[in-house]
């Protein structure tokens, strides 16, 4: 098993996959760098960070469940503001077959 740090933030072993995957740990990590911006902020926007998806992440969890938009409502005195958020974005398999 190698452990490799991609920045300094992100690290991936390939312990469990390597039997799976004819590609080197450094092949991994090259592809990785090249599929995804790992910077905090890039991240952030990835996956829409700043939207409000925390009741729904805290209430079901937050792996496991399949990206969905959902509208919300909210209401502060008189003020109402509403927004379709995207749920779960980090599920989203959009850059499975990117190489």
């Amino acid at each position: 098993m190698l452990s490799v740090w991609l920045n300094p933030l992100v690290s991936m072993s390939t312990l469990t996959a390597k039997k799976h995957v004819a590609l080197s740990d450094g092949e991994i990590a090259e592809k990785i760098k090249q599929l995804f911006d790992l910077r905090p902020y890039a991240i952030e926007q990835r996956l829409k960070l700043r939207n409000p998806i925390y009741v729904e992440t805290a209430r079901y969890g937050h792996m496991g469940h399949n990206p969905r938009m959902k509208h919300k409502v909210f209401r502060l005195g008189n003020e109402v503001k509403e927004m379709d958020v995207e749920l779960f974005t980090w599920e989203k398999l959009d850059y499975v077959e990117k190489d």
